[in-house]
């Protein structure tokens, strides 16, 4: 995004100054997760960062403002830039930007069809900046969503693990907060990309390869550089040594055994990854399982076995029987076979939730315990999601003219792109259920978050996440 803020918005929103009725003093708008949404519920995160980054302090001078102008005349033609208003607001308020905006607790499981966060403009002068913030603070779609998507595939890994498994309190929380990696960093389309929703899936994992994510605790949520929330794999061992095909195919298929074997002997301890589909998956697992079965099953650590090729029902119950073959495996209490605890298969290529679940189903239906399994999404985590995955919308639902606020309202033909009307607030109703009303309410969940430049509301990134986690409970 641009470090000139007065260039964040779609076009047509620097012409709205001048559409708005010569009367309107303030507008009032909100944001939400429509009706069609692909879960039924959002996990509400990465406001904090955004307003940090391009809303805190004073974010308009002169120069950004002239820049502006010269642009947008060229852009759109004459007299569209509103430069005086901007000015007034450099004027009087040194720049800093004359919002207000509430939302709901960062890391908050809110049912879809319900108000996420609210902004109006404090001042009757400039009713023009509640909507030209849209398009900036619109881009919470992203860390929401991937935070959502990582949260529902906890859900689905904690079902399998439980019913599957006999592991029980901090061995159970090891395997599964490990068991949903992020491999998605190369394919995000820009470093903010990947710190943002790479730190949204740390919410519910601890497992990840984006180190970009890493940054985002201690420069938006308040944590010590010191503190860190994700680790390649297991927290106890702290990195994974992990190859790629340029390492196992860096000898030819007739020196790739070579390969494993200094590996081997090189890395004694801790846990290591190897993709052993560069030639043939099916003969990597005998010579390993054979050849370096002492090495392995003696080692102070585990090799992780990475297929990532090939039909994934097939090829990953084919990776769990030929393990199982050759290196044994117990029956735990609930009739899973698991296998030594220094071997695993991690399926890592081109999969989403509905995928892993696909071979945990068909892996528990062999009699093999999830625990066996780890996985590494990428572009089914930070890419393949989009704007309408969960049906975001950014609607106007009031505006102030004659020193008084006014219900505005869309309502089309398709209901489902209906918009809400009034001044908003959420409430937990009698039932104990998210409902937004029409009304102020002393019950109202929305938090003033900014206002006027400042940030008023701060959350760590351990508080978020004890939020979420209290989900799980």
């Amino acid at each position: 995004m641009t470090d000139n803020i007065l260039f964040s918005a779609d076009s047509y929103k620097y012409t709205h100054d001048k559409m708005l009725p010569n009367n309107t003093q303030g507008v009032y708008s909100y944001f939400e997760a429509r009706k069609g949404s692909k879960f039924p519920k959002t996990v509400f995160y990465g406001l904090q960062a955004i307003l940090k980054k391009y809303f805190v302090g004073p974010v308009i001078t002169q120069e950004l403002i002239n820049e502006a102008d010269y642009l947008i005349t060229r852009h759109i033609g004459p007299g569209i830039f509103n430069k005086e208003g901007w000015e007034y607001i450099l004027k009087k308020y040194n720049g800093h930007l004359p919002l207000r905006i509430k939302a709901v607790k960062e890391g908050s499981l809110i049912d879809i069809s319900n108000v996420l966060m609210t902004i109006e403009n404090t001042d009757d002068k400039v009713p023009f900046l509640t909507n030209f913030a849209e398009t900036i603070l619109t881009h919470i779609w992203y860390p929401i969503t991937v935070a959502t998507t990582s949260y529902y595939g906890k859900l689905m890994l904690t079902n399998w693990l439980t019913t599957t498994s006999d592991k029980e309190g901090e061995d159970f929380n090891n395997i599964l907060n490990f068991q949903l990696h992020d491999f998605g960093c190369r394919g995000t389309e820009n470093f903010e990309a990947s710190m943002l929703g790479g730190s949204a899936h740390l919410l519910n994992f601890n497992g990840t390869d984006t180190v970009p994510a890493l940054l985002v605790p201690s420069r938006y949520y308040n944590e010590n550089i010191d503190k860190m929330f994700g680790y390649s794999i297991r927290a106890t061992e702290h990195s994974i040594r992990a190859t790629e095909h340029s390492i196992m195919t860096s000898r030819g298929e007739e020196g790739e055994f070579g390969v494993v074997e200094e590996l081997l002997n090189k890395n004694p301890d801790g846990i290591m990854a190897m993709v052993i589909d560069s030639y043939n998956y099916e003969r990597f697992i005998e010579v390993c399982g054979t050849k370096f079965k002492d090495l392995i099953l003696n080692r102070n650590g585990r090799i992780v076995f990475r297929p990532d090729s090939g039909d994934i029902i097939k090829v990953s119950q084919q990776v769990l029987e030929l393990l199982g073959q050759y290196f044994g495996y117990t029956v735990n209490n609930k009739g899973f076979k698991v296998l030594p605890d220094q071997v695993r298969a991690l399926w890592g290529d081109g999969i989403n939730i509905s995928d892993m679940d696909r071979i945990l189903e068909e892996s528990a239906k062999n009699g093999w315990s999830s625990e066996n399994w780890a996985f590494g999404m990428g572009g089914g985590l930070l890419q393949k999601i989009n704007r309408d995955t969960c049906r975001f919308a950014f609607k106007c639902s009031a505006q102030k003219y004659d020193d008084k606020w006014h219900d505005v309202q869309k309502r089309p033909l398709d209901m489902s792109k209906a918009s809400k009307k009034g001044r908003l607030s959420l409430i937990l109703n009698e039932i104990n259920k998210y409902q937004t009303i029409q009304e102020t309410s002393e019950r109202d969940i929305l938090d003033l978050v900014f206002e006027n430049g400042k940030l008023i509301r701060e959350q760590t990134f351990s508080e978020i996440r004890e939020i979420v986690r209290r989900n799980w409970v």
